[in-house]
Parts: C-alpha cells; structure tokens; sequence
C-alpha cells in the first residue's frame, strides 16, 4: 500500500502517545556503504506504530512515503536506483540516505523519528574499460542452456483525419499481453568461435504447455510440450547467422518425410554485436536480426534470419542483475516527407506523417558473454486510406516476438514496418510499403472490420501447420479486423458513415529476460 505525502508539516519530533517496541532504525544498507540497482532498504519490525507511515528520502529530496511490506524480521523498502534515473555518486562523495516516521495528528502528518545512513550509488562503478575498448563476443559452450522469458505489451492510439487536422489529441488503448519462453541450447562450439544453436519455445513455468496466437491465427491455441519443435542456426560469435535449418524427419527406409507435422517453431534470432573493440559513444553500422519461416519451402530452407541495417551505438557500461554490463543500442528512425506531411509538422498536428522509430536496448554480460536483457521499444505511424474503420493495418513483424510457425505456409518475413504506401485499403491480398532505407514492410489482410476480442500476441513470423500465412508483418489486436481481432473503442466508422482516412499509432514494448 502506498501512500503520498501532499503537505508535510516538518515540527521537529512529536510524542503521540504511544510505544515503540523496536527503534525506528537503517538495519541495511551499512552506513558508507555503495549500493547499485535495487537497494534493500530495512527497518526492524514494530518498529512503525499503527496508521504510521516512512517517507523516504535521498539528499532531502522526497522520493516516495509508503508503508514498507513486512519481510520476516524486517520492513523492507527497495529503492530501483536504476529505474528512478538516480545517477552514480560523483567519485569520493556520498549521499544522505533518510527515512522518517510520520503518523497523522490533528489531520497532519507530524514526524515521529528519523534514521539516515550515508551511500554512495555505483551503477557503473567498478566495470573497467580497457584502453584498447571491449570486445563484444558471444562464447559458445557445448551443452549450455539459456532460456529467456519474452513479454509483449501493445498501445493502440487512432485518430480520424479531421480530428488530427483540428488540433485533436488522440486516445490510447491497452491491448492485452502475451509471454513465452524460448530455449536456446548450445549444440556444438567450433573452433572459429562459431556456435550451433537449437532454438525451441517452452511451456509455461510449472505447466506443461504455453498459449500462444500462431501466424494466421485469430486467438490463442494450447501447444503442449510434444508440439514444440526445434529449429537450429549456426551463427558466428558476433550473432551474425551462417545458416539456419529446419529438422527433418526420416522414414524408415531412410527417405526424408518432413520435418514436425503439428509442431510449433520459434525463431528469434540473438541481436548481432559489434564487430571491432568499442568505446563509450563509439557507433557503427549495426543490423536488427528478426525471425522468418518460409515453412512451404521447408526443405531447402538455409536461412532463419531476416536482417537489415541500423545504428547502432555503445551507451555506457552499468551493472545488471548483479552482472558487469555492456549497454548497446540499435535505432531505426524513418519518415516520410510528402507536401501533406510538411503541412502537418508546420500546424503542429499529433500525426504528421507515417513514421517509424525503432530502439532497441541491449545489456551484454561481460563475464559470461550472453544477453541479460533486451528492451525493444517500437513506435509505428501510418495513415489508413478510404477506411470506415481502420481494419486492414498490419502491424511491425520482425521486431516482435519470435517467428514461430508449421507447415501450412510461409511464416511472417521479419521486416519492421514501412514508411511509404503502394497501396489502399484493406481489401483482398496484402499492400506492401518499402522504406527508402530500411526495407520496411506493412501487410494488410482482407475482411477488415471484422469485431471480436482480439488479443496481443508476440509479432515476427509466429505460424502454425496449415494456418497458410502470407509474407509480412503480425496483427496486433483490433489493426486487422479478421475474427477474434478486437477494436478499439471508438476507433471505426459506423456503418452507413463515410469513410476518411485515420491515422493509427502502435507503441510496442517487448522485453526479453535471461532467466538467472
């Protein structure tokens, strides 16, 4: 439970009538002590009266007033340095760490005791970087398992036409999240630094299946265990892949059958690394790798991998989950320039034009050379032509989540979206859009308009046997008007309403965990 100060009447140290059974100290951290990412701050217990609360505080600045959970013998406070943004304590200096006790008396929060310790904060303390710079590299060691939890979470904001033109701010709405958890073994390590990877989808934790929306699909499917196939990539120690395959199966004559009828297939390709020895703010031409399945040409297959180019960047050095890191970045950032567009930048409007931004960031563990972490934070404009409702929009693939699919047809190319249309709406067959640098793609199927619950399923190629999926990008929830794919509220025209063009912005934040 939380709670937030509004007025705090600072009258020094006043007795309200009761008895504390324990003092009100800092038990952890130690004073002059350095701390980074999630500081466990503890209290004894008793130690806060009833209807009693903790404001705390870093150099007298109010970060938050709550009551702390009570862990065993401890209250327990944790301070994310990290994700408040709280910068590194400049070196030889230290910081004021203090918790006061407050209660309310006479409808005032009235101070009852103080404990302070001093810290210093040190997210990118101690991580050494040699003058020559860091090398980058995967290292591949036979019989290792990394399995990695991948969570999607989708915001859809549409606008008419008319209303950007007025000055309108655009509502957003939530899209229900999917998560997965994908495996990724090392077959064999050669001698070049190359390692051969099995990637494989998991069921849930605890469970022996996972829900998951397929390529083609309109809602989720169970697949348990049995169903979920292996695909394999030999890729360097870069991330860059030499080759990547599906299984086949034999019969018992020794001929090739095909490869798992019913199975499940998931393809996310590791992000690539630098090439040469980098420098804090050094950049390089970097790619974003995502997952593509041409499931109807299985047999001849040598390739898992969609890529194309970006820009990448060394951010910093900082410390993750208790592992030294390397912090990198991969951005795309593309829009169109037409006459219409110049107009709207120069009104101000909220859309402006199509356009694309993708970033995505990545912490590379500098001792064990894997990915802790990836954040890929992707934000889509596109103008929807002639539509009463804006059905018919496909939505970023690659980017998402892994290219997983099954015998019924190609699964999803893997290409982030587009900035230029070649085509209208949401008719039959599919309208794609390059982008003049980044080879960017839209899908857009027929039947647009189409209601029903749709949900948020990880975009990039996910397809299942027979499902018949067409090159391009996912469908995130109420963008695709086929069954199952829900709508906004308020985003379509109704019927016997003329039809404008609406403008649709998809914000995408996925993250893929290393599980520790």
């Amino acid at each position: 439970m939380k709670r937030w100060i509004g007025s705090i009447v600072l009258s020094g140290v006043v007795a309200v009538g009761f008895a504390q059974s324990a003092p009100f100290t800092i038990v952890r951290p130690a004073d002059g002590s350095q701390v980074r990412e999630q500081v466990h701050i503890q209290i004894p217990k008793n130690s806060i009266p009833p209807g009693g609360y903790v404001g705390v505080f870093l150099d007298g600045k109010l970060l938050e007033a709550v009551v702390p959970p009570l862990k065993g013998k401890f209250y327990e406070y944790i301070l994310d340095t990290k994700a408040r943004g709280i910068p590194d304590t400049p070196s030889g200096q230290t910081q004021k760490l203090e918790l006061i006790l407050y209660t309310d008396y006479n409808e005032k929060a009235r101070i009852v005791d103080r404990s302070s310790v001093n810290i210093s904060i040190g997210n990118q303390a101690k991580i050494p970087i040699p003058n020559a710079g860091i090398k980058l590299r995967y290292k591949f060691v036979p019989g290792q398992d990394m399995i990695y939890d991948l969570d999607q979470h989708i915001e859809v904001s549409p606008m008419t036409e008319s209303d950007n033109e007025s000055g309108g701010k655009a509502a957003t709405f939530d899209s229900e999240g999917e998560s997965l958890r994908l495996s990724y073994s090392v077959v064999n390590a050669y001698g070049d630094g190359d390692g051969l990877l099995r990637l494989q989808a998991l069921p849930l934790k605890g469970k022996d299946y996972a829900d998951i929306t397929a390529s083609g699909g309109t809602e989720q499917k169970r697949y348990y265990d049995t169903d979920m196939a292996p695909l394999y990539m030999r890729i360097t120690s870069t991330g860059n892949q030499k080759f990547g395959a599906l299984p086949a199966y034999y019969g018992f004559d020794g001929s090739v059958v095909s490869f798992k009828m019913g199975g499940l297939f998931a393809a996310f390709p590791l992000p690539t690394l630098p090439q040469k020895a980098i420098h804090v703010n050094d950049s390089w031409q970097s790619h974003f790798q995502g997952g593509k399945l041409d499931l109807q040409n299985w047999s001849t297959t040598d390739s898992v991998v969609q890529s194309y180019p970006a820009r990448g960047q060394f951010m910093n050095v900082e410390w993750e989950r208790g592992h030294p890191c390397a912090r990198i970045q991969n951005v795309i950032e593309e829009s169109t320039e037409s006459e219409q567009d110049k107009k709207l930048t120069n009104k101000n409007t909220e859309f402006k034009g199509d356009k694309v931004k993708i970033q995505e960031t990545i912490w590379f563990a500098l001792d064990s050379h894997k990915i802790l972490k990836i954040e890929r934070d992707q934000t889509v404009d596109k103008k929807i032509e002639n539509q009463g409702a804006f059905g018919g929009m496909g939505a970023p693939g690659g980017m998402g989540g892994p290219g997983m699919g099954g015998p019924g047809g190609p699964g999803m190319s893997g290409r982030p979206p587009g900035m230029q249309s070649t085509g209208g709406g949401g008719g039959a067959g599919s309208s794609d859009v390059t982008g003049p640098v980044t080879n960017m793609q839209f899908s857009t199927p027929g039947a647009a308009g189409r209601g029903g619950q749709g949900r948020n399923r990880p975009q990039g190629g996910m397809q299942r046997p027979g499902m018949g999926g067409r090159p391009g990008m996912g469908m995130p929830p109420g963008m695709g008007g086929r069954p199952g794919m829900g709508m906004p509220p308020g985003a379509g025209g109704q019927t016997g309403q003329s039809a404008q063009a609406t403008f649709v912005r998809l914000h995408i934040l996925q993250t893929f965990t290393l599980e520790l």
